[in-house]
């Protein structure tokens, strides 16, 4: 599965840089790549790893390897590693992380417990990777927004 968040619409067609839900597969496998080495890889190559599911922990080492093995074809060495996130705070729809509360409270509006638990884990993982994020704070803004609205629409 591959989930598209609308304020990443104009990436997606050409891939130019990591989506988001390719960055939460990052982080839940400990795999670090840059945007130097993601625009070296193939559309279909990026494409690949964008529907790649890591759900599983087999699902998660074919992710991995896949990855090193683009990064031994691309760049000759194995791709870079860092330690998995351990308890991702955004799999959790009981406790809503500090990071954002304290971002949303930046819009008059804090995330409510029931919002927080009406988001499935790519919404929650994007509010959380945007709370923490020193680049771009507009885009945490963007997405909340989106996801609120969405849930507006529903009503």
């Amino acid at each position: 599965m591959f989930y598209r968040y609308n304020f990443e619409n104009e990436i997606y067609p050409t891939q130019s840089r990591i989506p988001l839900h390719v960055r939460m597969k990052l982080d839940l496998t400990g795999v670090k790549i840059s945007l130097k080495n993601w625009l070296a890889f193939s559309l279909e190559e990026r494409q690949a790893l964008c529907h790649l599911p890591v759900d599983t922990e087999e699902e998660k080492q074919t992710f991995v390897s896949y990855l090193d093995f683009l990064s031994r074809r691309y760049f000759g060495e194995a791709a870079s590693s860092v330690p998995p996130v351990a308890d991702p705070p955004w799999e959790n729809p009981s406790q809503i992380p500090d990071s954002v509360l304290a971002k949303s409270r930046e819009t008059g509006q804090s995330v409510t417990a029931g919002e927080w638990r009406g988001l499935n884990t790519c919404q929650r993982y994007a509010l959380y990777k945007l709370s923490i994020s020193k680049n771009e704070p507009e885009q945490f803004y963007a997405v909340l927004r989106e996801f609120r609205e969405a849930v507006s629409r529903k009503s």
